[in-house]
């Protein structure tokens, strides 16, 4: 049928025209979506309120010829609004909200991966802000690593993914898809024990319990860890997490100054 109803969660919105929004969905049966809001922006208007970028909501659809949908009503399941009281928790979500839009395929349905993002979501908006940046915060951290089960990048972690061998582990490779022994550490970068444990934990155990997985000097190792899993398999870049490219260029340079 050309119209449907769907509950979906805002990843994005873009502004179209004078008045119109094109917006980015992650819809519980149809994945990843895109549809025209037409006159959202419109101060009369009932809808632009309620499809704001993290806020669950009842859309009704109609699916056209093309691959955009338009919304016809939409009425908001829940709004999470503790996000937009606490900069720290919109900075957050944002970072989540962007990593279900790069990895998902869009019109692939997985209803464990809305249900991931809506969890996520709901943690965030009450979540007490931590100290430094809010992309490293745990919450976000075990989100974006469960994406990458989803992606089918789970990395392996208790092994060598060269050789087999066992801990110590001291590397990773990206392109080999997982951690490397010190015979092997040639062929990737420096991965510490603290951030290869952490990512282990967070991929093992449920998002609630993030926040007492992770030290915050793990932090950083976890993320670039699962940017460089993107950026290798994917082709995805998270414009919200420490460029890739960027590191990879700062450290090249420090090993020649310290040669030279």
């Amino acid at each position: 049928m050309p119209t449907f109803e769907t509950d979906a969660v805002v990843l994005r919105g873009i502004r179209y025209g004078e008045a119109d929004t094109v917006l980015t969905l992650l819809t519980r049966e149809h994945g990843r979506a895109s549809a025209m809001a037409k006159g959202a922006r419109k101060t009369t208007s009932k809808l632009g309120g309620r499809l704001q970028p993290g806020v669950w909501v009842r859309l009704t659809l109609f699916r056209g010829r093309g691959d955009m949908h338009t919304i016809r009503g939409a009425s908001v399941v829940q709004a999470h609004a503790g996000l937009w009281v606490e900069g720290y928790r919109l900075q957050a979500a944002s970072s989540v909200l962007e990593a279900a839009m790069r990895t998902l395929p869009e019109g692939q349905e997985d209803e464990g991966a809305f249900t991931l993002v809506v969890r996520a979501l709901e943690h965030l908006a009450t979540a007490t802000p931590l100290v430094g940046p809010a992309r490293l915060d745990p919450l976000v951290l075990s989100a974006q690593a469960k994406l990458l089960v989803v992606a089918g990048l789970v990395p392996r972690l208790g092994s060598c993914v060269s050789c087999g061998a066992p801990p110590p582990l001291v590397g990773f490779s990206a392109r080999m898809g997982g951690a490397l022994c010190r015979d092997c550490a040639v062929a990737g970068e420096p991965f510490p024990d603290h951030a290869r444990e952490g990512l282990a934990a967070l991929l093992g155990h449920p998002l609630a319990e993030a926040r007492g997985l992770v030290d915050p000097p793990a932090a950083l190792g976890i993320e670039r860890v699962i940017g460089l899993l993107l950026h290798e398999h994917m082709g995805v870049e998270l414009r919200s997490a420490t460029p890739v490219e960027g590191s990879r260029r700062a450290r090249s340079q420090a090993t020649g100054a310290r040669r030279r």
